[in-house]
């Protein structure tokens, strides 16, 4: 990607081209095997060549309530150990209907070019899917520099009748932003 910089001096016009850097994303490891049966009745991803597939089988309606608890890690210099960053908890339903763009509604509006998801809530039983989906579309927020990276997250379903929270299915993945 390149920035077109236009620059007028007296009577001369110059177009500078300037490369702009670009965050690359290595994806090393990722894991999505825990999920609730009563859910779904599978739930699988695989990762090829920078692109990432899932697919799952909603088995039961998904209603407003469903949250997702995300934690964000970095790797400690000169060991294997990671240092959480900061964690958030995110109601999934308001996400996708507030018209506000934050960091995440950036992150999950990328999804819907390559998948099927919903946009709104209820989620209703059917096959989902996410085919070839380029994760180094992902926007990167500045204060998140190159390193390594470990994201986890749970999702749950709230349900207000009984007040009860709903696991329904937890991933890892471990990074490099380049």
């Amino acid at each position: 990607m390149a920035k077109v910089v236009l620059s007028i001096s007296m009577s001369l016009i110059c177009l500078i081209i300037v490369p702009i850097p670009t965050n690359k994303i290595l994806l090393l490891e990722s894991q999505c095997g825990n999920f609730n049966r009563s859910y779904f009745s599978n739930f699988t991803m695989f990762v090829k060549n920078s692109q990432m597939n899932m697919e799952f089988f909603l088995l039961r309606v998904l209603v407003p309530g469903v949250t997702m608890d995300i934690e964000f890690f970095i790797s400690m210099q000169n060991s294997y150990g990671f240092q959480k960053i900061f964690q958030y908890t995110l109601d999934m339903c308001s996400l996708l209907a507030q018209r506000r763009n934050n960091m995440f509604k950036k992150w999950f509006a990328t999804f819907f070019d390559s998948g099927n998801f919903k946009k709104y809530c209820p989620v209703e039983p059917n096959f989902y899917y996410l085919k070839n989906y380029n994760y180094n579309t992902l926007f990167i927020p500045k204060f998140l520099y190159a390193g390594k990276y470990r994201v986890k997250f749970d999702m749950n379903q709230l349900r207000k009748i009984d007040g009860v929270r709903y696991f329904l299915v937890g991933c890892a993945f471990e990074v490099e932003i380049k």
